[in-house]
């Protein structure tokens, strides 16, 4: 076992809970398409139900997608029966040396503990030259979000979190040190208004992966502390509140 975050729970939120709108989509996906050479098939590892991966096929990308979690794969293939997928853990790729002309890692190396294994894995199958897309995940930028999601973990005794990457800096780093050219990949701000209280019970619900090792009793003991807390330091809870969501996209193209 490799200790990689598997999203067997959230296969039937996961759409509900981290997609992005359509019309960030229509500016996002042509970005990355923008990067990805057509001459080899394109790999994405923790494909999921398909949130990147069909509309990257959508513009014609040839794409593989691996994922370790099961019914994340099932909600994909019932949403395209023809894509070409497989069961696998990121850090031991079932693909020969070279198969791939890229690849993509959105929203996955902040859940897999020897991400430094998975990179190596991503460096065998993709040729020289080739590039990798990569994103840890959205980065919650508000304060008020940021503050109160804090607090949550702090009540909780702060589990760790994440057991993978810590940000998109440090995989700039290790990729630099293998030798690859770090890019930026012009990113959408995902901008709307949410709650305390609406973002509280989420925390509660258990739905976000940072909260799994968390028991049920814990998590509404926290809550609940936590909503005491943001009362006074924020007043009305039920509030709207404007938040603002990035992904920090990469694209590493390593040594030919």
């Amino acid at each position: 076992m490799t200790g990689s975050v598997s999203f067997d729970r959230a296969a039937g939120y996961y759409d509900q809970t981290r997609s992005l709108p359509d019309d960030l989509m229509d500016v996002l996906v042509p970005r990355l398409v923008a990067e990805i050479p057509r001459d080899r098939p394109c790999l994405e590892i923790g494909a999921g139900t398909g949130r990147i991966a069909l509309p990257l096929m959508d513009r014609g990308v040839d794409l593989v997608g691996v994922d370790i979690s099961a019914e994340m794969l099932h909600r994909l293939l019932a949403k395209r029966a023809n894509a070409n997928v497989a069961l696998a853990d990121a850090t031991r790729l079932p693909f020969g040396d070279r198969t791939f002309g890229s690849a993509v890692a959105s929203h996955v190396l902040h859940l897999i503990p020897d991400w430094k294994t998975a990179v190596d894995e991503l460096t065998r199958v993709v040729v020289p030259g080739g590039v990798l897309l990569a994103s840890k995940g959205a980065e919650r930028t508000t304060e008020w979000e940021v503050g109160v999601r804090r607090h949550f973990c702090v009540e909780a005794g702060d589990p760790p979190w994440p057991p993978g990457i810590g940000s998109m800096d440090e995989l700039d780093g290790e990729m630099s040190r293998r030798g690859a050219v770090v890019g930026r990949v012009e990113d959408v701000v995902n901008e709307g208004s949410y709650s305390i209280s609406a973002l509280l019970a989420t925390l509660e619900q258990g739905i976000f992966a940072a909260c799994w090792s968390l028991d049920e009793e814990t998590r509404r003991r926290s809550a609940a502390a936590t909503r005491e807390w943001a009362s006074h330091e924020y007043g009305d809870l039920d509030e709207p509140r404007a938040t603002s969501h990035s992904s920090e996209w990469r694209a590493y193209r390593f040594p030919g």
